[in-house]
């Protein structure tokens, strides 16, 4: 997982949070988020409450569902990959329905408003199915391989990743003397290598 899909993954987070909050914060908020999606062709008038509420819920699950999959990369538990897969893929759905509601909406020329992030006075236009699009342009980045980033303090395998000033250690290799050179153990001289006080041969 990379920087970049990790931070958005919480750029996503935080915009889905923003508009399930505008439409739970009151009854008032959505009802007036119901009362919007009246014009669009998508929504049967009868059922107008009912996706409005399951919008809504979806916005609030995916909130969830996306704090809990940036959380999981952070700490490097080992489902954090699906859960991202899974989750990234949901936001594209529910995404791609909101973009193709705005887009008839739009196509139509009804007079529908844009009350995602609360009640506007605004009607649908090319803008919001911009920003829809950007929304999905990060959705789709933030799910791509990416060049390897944040492990959450693991390797791929789930080792613990060494500190950047630990060299690696294996035998043979290379050691540090006290003036911060590198140096090799002879293994023609076993004996400097057991006995204390031994000085470091390098391998010049």
């Amino acid at each position: 997982m990379s920087y970049l899909s990790l931070g958005l993954l919480a750029a996503l987070c935080c915009v889905f949070a923003a508009s399930a909050w505008s439409k739970l914060r009151s009854r008032a908020a959505q009802q007036a988020f119901a009362s919007s999606l009246r014009p669009v062709p998508l929504v049967p008038a009868r059922h107008v409450g009912a996706v409005a509420m399951a919008a809504t819920v979806a916005e609030a699950g995916l909130v969830l569902g996306l704090g809990a999959a940036v959380a999981a990369i952070a700490a490097g538990w080992p489902a954090a990959r699906p859960l991202t897969v899974v989750m990234l893929a949901l936001t594209g759905v529910l995404l791609a329905v909101f973009t193709t509601g705005v887009a008839l909406a739009v196509r139509r020329g009804t007079r529908a408003r844009c009350a995602c992030f609360g009640a506007a006075e605004r009607p649908l236009s090319a803008r919001h199915l911009v920003r829809n699009g950007l929304l999905l342009a990060a959705t789709a980045a933030a799910a791509g391989p990416g060049r390897p980033g944040w492990h959450g303090g693991r390797a791929r395998g789930g080792r613990r990743l060494r500190p950047a000033g630990d060299p690696p250690r294996r035998p043979g290799g290379p050691v540090r003397t006290d003036a911060g050179a590198p140096a090799r153990l002879s293994s023609a001289d076993p004996a400097a290598a057991r006995e204390p006080g031994t000085p470091v041969r390098s391998c010049l």
